[in-house]
């Protein structure tokens, strides 16, 4: 079989993106009737890694449906989101019409960002499950340096590579998989992440490819793009419940009993 291009597999990323951009329309998770009615997707690790926005330009990163981004501009961020797939753009510039909102939208992969943007931002974000789509973490890193405004800061809020390695087997947590092994994984997908434990999200058949980078990974990109790291944090809390163990901590919020695990890494760096 003729191996593929990390260019090849990101285009098959987006035609991925496509189909799950369609089923989180109806999914609970996304919950776009009370979103609609004022309610932010924005975690709690999220908004308290991010601060005060109000004021401030701000660009968002693999944005998907742009609830987040949409969430931003609501707390007075001048925001243009960005993302790979152009049914998730058309559903956030929708979005954005009907609630009247202030959004841009900008459909483009990471690495072609800088062709089609020519802006520079106070900030740029990146929320949970962003970076295992990535194939060059470095290049991503100079994308990020590329539109921030001298002393402007990137805020990454993404889910901890540890939590990724296990299983829940028979109640207990089980080591299933390596860190530093077999870190591009090309998957067969029927399902979302929306879908997991609570809801039941009908998505077709589709390849999805993905890339595992360790937390020395993230902060080696950044130094080596030019940015200083000025915070690192890793915490036992996630952002959603992926195993039937985990218990709630609060709204939105889960982690896992006893002696915690990280469950979420977040890293502000400023050029």
């Amino acid at each position: 079989m003729t191996a593929i291009s990390d260019r090849e597999k990101i285009e098959t990323n987006g035609q991925g993106w496509n189909l799950r951009a369609q089923a989180h329309l109806d999914s609970s998770y996304y919950g776009l009737d009370t979103f609609k009615q004022g309610r932010s997707t924005l975690r709690g690790l999220e908004e308290e890694e991010l601060g005060d926005v109000d004021g401030q330009s701000l660009l968002h990163l693999q944005c998907h449906i742009g609830t987040n981004t949409i969430s931003l501009a609501r707390k007075g961020a001048r925001v243009t989101g960005a993302d790979i797939s152009a049914t998730a753009i058309a559903t956030a510039r929708g979005l954005a019409e009907e609630l009247g909102v202030d959004a841009r939208f900008v459909l483009s992969n990471v690495y072609d960002l800088p062709e089609v943007l020519d802006d520079t931002f106070d900030r740029v974000f990146t929320g949970f499950g962003t970076l295992t789509w990535l194939p060059d973490l470095a290049g991503w890193a100079r994308v990020v340096a590329r539109f921030l405004k001298p002393g402007g800061t990137v805020t990454i809020v993404e889910i901890h590579p540890v939590l990724t390695l296990f299983d829940e087997v028979d109640g207990q947590l089980k080591l299933t998989r390596s860190l530093f092994e077999n870190r591009q994984e090309s998957r067969e997908m029927t399902t979302s992440y929306a879908d997991r434990l609570a809801d039941r999200v009908a998505v077709p058949a589709h390849t999805l490819h993905s890339w595992q980078w360790t937390v020395a990974d993230l902060v080696t990109a950044l130094l080596g793009a030019g940015l200083r790291i000025e915070r690192l944090r890793e915490v036992p809390v996630d952002a959603r419940q992926r195993l039937p163990l985990m218990v709630a901590d609060g709204e939105r919020s889960w982690r896992v009993p006893g002696d915690p695990l990280p469950l979420s890494v977040t890293c502000v760096a400023r050029k």
